[in-house]
């Protein structure tokens, strides 16, 4: 177990290191912007990822409503079109003679 003793810790190994307390602190800052460098950047690729997902989804719902007005667009033309020939077929069978 260690012991301290004034400025130096004790090991088991019987060794003796100078406490320094600067060191300390530059070795736990450098370990703390290490760890915070690792989580901004797993948190950037997720929100990344997030975001892919929902441009893509946007994407497919943009193009799902383009085609299905589109295919109304297509049907109402149809339906306009069988109604002037019928409206056509009409005009002409009538007497135009007086």
């Amino acid at each position: 177990m260690a012991s301290v003793s004034g400025y130096t810790k004790r090991y088991a190994t019987t060794r003796y290191r100078k406490f320094n307390i600067n060191d300390n602190n530059a070795a736990w800052k450098a370990r703390r912007q290490k760890s915070n460098e690792r989580f901004y950047n797993a948190q950037y690729v997720a929100t990344n990822i997030y975001n892919v997902g929902n441009v893509k989804a946007a994407g497919q719902v943009r193009l799902t409503m383009q085609l299905v007005s589109a295919r109304f667009q297509e049907e109402l033309t149809a339906k306009a079109d069988e109604r002037t020939k019928k409206l056509d077929a009409l005009y002409g069978s009538l007497d135009k003679s007086v």
